[in-house]
């Protein structure tokens, strides 16, 4: 019985937490769209009063709609306002215009509607400048559907639920009005003041920060379940009772034996349906009132586990697609392992996510998404794979179980394969054929690994390898990937030291002009590892932009350069500048905004002047990749380096793909040569060909061009023909340290 009222607190619980995320996700959705509109450019026009108010009653799920302006001044408003309503001390509104992104007010008592509601913003760009933010487009969602749903749920009579807000203060409660009352424990039986036995369960929904939003309380009263099942019980001892004397009086000696038989039989079971324990099968007795009973009894028990069946089912059956979820697979695996042989069976999983199945639900919309996981998961289990188990884990996870009759590792592979190519076929959706495509992982038991965790680990590791490796393949386990990934962490957690412990340090290479003059150098940063020596840059600095460590490390690296520089001016003269390599992290990074990651590169010389006439000290480096993957974001700082004199300089030119194009709309000043063609030159080399070629363009477009990687004298010479304007590499030096640069020779002999 307390099972059984748990369960049913847990389900609730679980059932109105997952509204209300899914509540979360679509008011994004909508306000993601909503604030794109045109008609909401002006929050204080007449024209957006009408849209909102037009666009309200298509929403049911919202009890309003409102554009407060940048001021946080609200007359556009779903609801009729008596006068402008002024909500700028509500914080997640501030935090919307001034933050620029989407935010919740937790629960409050909205000031339009005068009922307990959860809000949600989300910032309007001005369409001619997006850096200004003309308002904010808010939903208010009515804790009202938290009622309904707990009217609908058929709890047992004196059932109670609240909803506690951030500060776990009690905002609504089921049956209204009810005092709340702070439950001394959790998921067993407690006697409130009241006097009412009950069960509390409770759900919490978490912001992206990890920070409690919402708290569903939920306390199931177990007395009117008790006393019925009391009241049924003495109802039977009644009627036992009463057949028993009736017997008796009947019977009396004749029949003694005959009777006793059937009365322990009946009493073993009314024991066995009183204690939950499995009813046996018993034959008939062969007292027609007996039998009846019997039957009754078997009926009972019949219909009390089927229900419980029921139960267990819907708690392990993902209710989008109808098969079943993470926590049925979960106790499938688990069974499955405990029966296998260690020494002689094997189970194999696959594991399958789709790729950039985010993109879908951005562009097309949730419901075309939840089409085509539906749709996956009917093809899955349609296809013959003899699959012990096929279960959706989540968002767009599929897994796979296979017993030891089936684990084959060439079958398995195969049958990824299969899967994969399955997946991979059109999605018929709205009228619109959709294209997807999957990334799969396989891992094997007992090779891969010997308990749950350890194997869909393993299977994890696979997908990711897959995924890493272009995606729409299938990837088996390697003990590789392991080892691989437990040195990620391991460099992650020494770069965490080592900037602390003051363990990188920089060297410059110079880069020499066509007269042999030494007036520009490249800052390369070096890790001197306190147990491994030097350690590659080719080997740190992918875990750092993993991790996004790059960002302290390159501010770090400026902050160094920019002191170097200094120096520099002062021994070889103030038109020495420093070459910097900015990652695309930097860039992108949002934290500290635009603004202070270019006031950063600004050194004295770039500082004093008022525009690009002059040059600054630092030279940002870039890849080809980054042009090809610019957002508005960095297309903006990538101008800012252009009015502000801070020049910037293509790095490994002719590796990546950029076109033109990018070249010309961003002002690139330098275009650096990837060494990979320098060390190839030779009078009838293709190479020759090629710097000759992205020389002439650079020029015809007015970008200077520095060559890479130069060795010996030949390569030197080379590029001098062609018109190289700078040259680098160990054939005028390695990079050097600091104190080694300041006295380099200022002027070579070329």
């Amino acid at each position: 019985m307390k099972d059984e009222v748990l369960k049913v607190a847990d389900i609730v619980s679980y059932q109105v937490a997952d509204i209300q995320e899914h509540l979360v996700q679509s008011a994004y959705v909508f306000l993601s769209n909503l604030a794109v509109s045109p008609k909401l450019q002006d929050p204080d026009s007449d024209e957006c009063r009408r849209f909102v108010v037009e666009l309200l009653p298509l929403y049911s799920s919202y009890v309003n709609i409102g554009v407060p302006n940048r001021n946080g001044i609200l007359t556009c408003n779903g609801m009729p306002l008596s006068q402008a309503v002024d909500v700028s001390d509500r914080s997640y509104i501030r935090d919307a215009i001034t933050g620029r992104y989407f935010t919740s007010s937790g629960v409050q008592v909205d000031r339009v509607t005068g009922v307990p509601t959860v809000n949600f913003a989300y910032p309007i760009l001005n369409q001619q400048n997006i850096n200004d933010v003309v308002g904010a487009a808010v939903v208010v969602i009515s804790l009202e559907w938290w009622r309904s749903f707990m009217e609908r749920s058929q709890l047992p009579p004196r059932s109670v639920a609240y909803i506690l807000d951030a500060n776990n203060q009690s905002v609504a409660t089921y049956p209204p009005g009810i005092k709340y009352v702070p439950p001394a424990v959790l998921d067993r039986f407690w006697r409130s003041e009241d006097g009412v036995n009950r069960v509390f369960h409770k759900r919490q929904i978490m912001d992206d920060e990890g920070n409690v939003q919402l708290t569903f309380l939920t306390g199931v009263a177990v007395d009117t379940a008790l006393s019925a099942v009391n009241k049924r019980y003495i109802m039977i001892t009644m009627v036992f009772s009463v057949l028993i004397i009736l017997v008796l009086i009947l019977m009396h000696f004749f029949f003694m034996r005959s009777i006793l038989k059937p009365l322990n039989v009946l009493t073993d079971l009314a024991i066995r349906l009183g204690r939950n324990e499995k009813m046996p099968t018993n034959s008939p007795i062969g007292v027609k009132e007996m039998d009846y009973l019997q039957r009754r009894f078997l009926e009972m028990a019949s219909l009390k586990q089927k229900a419980e069946q029921d139960i267990i089912e819907q708690a392990q059956t993902d209710r989008l697609t109808g098969i079943s979820n993470r926590d049925a697979f979960s106790q499938i695996l688990s069974d499955s392992l405990a029966q296998v042989d260690p020494q002689h069976g094997k189970l194999a999983v696959i594991l399958l996510d789709l790729d950039n199945f985010k993109e879908i639900n951005d562009t097309r919309g949730h419901e075309v998404g939840d089409a085509i996981l539906q749709q996956i998961a009917d093809r899955l289990i349609q296809y013959p794979f003899y699959a012990k188990c096929i279960s959706r884990l989540g968002g767009d996870e599929f897994v796979f179980l296979f017993d030891d009759q089936q684990v084959d590792l060439s079958k398995v592979l195969m049958l990824a394969e299969n899967i994969h190519s399955l997946v991979k076929q059109p999605y018929f959706v709205f009228n619109d054929n959709v294209m997807v495509s999957a990334s799969c992982g396989v891992a094997v038991y007992p090779d891969d690994g010997r308990d749950s965790r350890a194997l869909m680990g393993a299977v994890d590791q696979a997908m990711y390898h897959a995924k890493a490796s272009g995606r729409n393949c299938v990837k088996r386990f390697d003990w590789s990937l392991q080892q691989a990934l437990l040195d990620k962490v391991e460099l992650i957690k020494d770069l965490n030291k080592a900037l602390k412990n003051d363990e990188f340090f920089l060297v410059y290479q110079p880069i020499v002009d066509q007269a042999g003059k030494a007036s520009k150098f490249e800052a390369l940063i070096r890790w001197n590892h306190p147990e491994k020596g030097l350690v590659s840059p080719d080997q740190f600095i992918p875990a750092a932009e993993e991790s996004g460590l790059i960002i302290d490390i390159g501010d770090w690296v400026i902050q160094e350069a920019k002191t170097a520089l200094s120096t520099l001016q002062i021994a070889r003269g103030q038109d020495v500048q420093i070459g910097v390599n900015v990652s695309p992290l930097q860039l992108l990074n949002r934290r500290e905004g635009a603004n202070v990651f270019l006031s950063s590169l600004m050194t004295d010389s770039g500082e004093s002047n008022h525009g690009a006439d002059e040059t600054n000290g630092l030279i940002v480096e870039i890849t080809e990749n980054l042009l090809m993957e610019l957002d508005e974001h960095t297309r903006q700082v990538l101008l800012d380096f252009r009015k502000n004199g801070i020049q910037v300089a293509l790095d490994d030119f002719g590796t990546g793909y950029s076109s033109l194009a990018y070249i010309m709309n961003y002002d690139i000043d330098f275009l650096k040569i990837d060494q990979s063609f320098v060390q190839t030159l030779g009078p009838e080399s293709s190479s020759s060909s090629l710097c000759e070629a992205i020389i002439s363009m650079a020029h015809k477009l007015g970008i200077t061009v520095v060559a890479e990687g130069v060795e010996t004298r030949q390569q030197a010479d080379l590029l001098l023909q062609f018109g190289c304007d700078y040259l680098q590499g160990y054939y005028f030096a390695k990079p050097l340290r600091l104190e080694e640069a300041i006295i380099y020779p200022i002027q070579q002999t070329l």
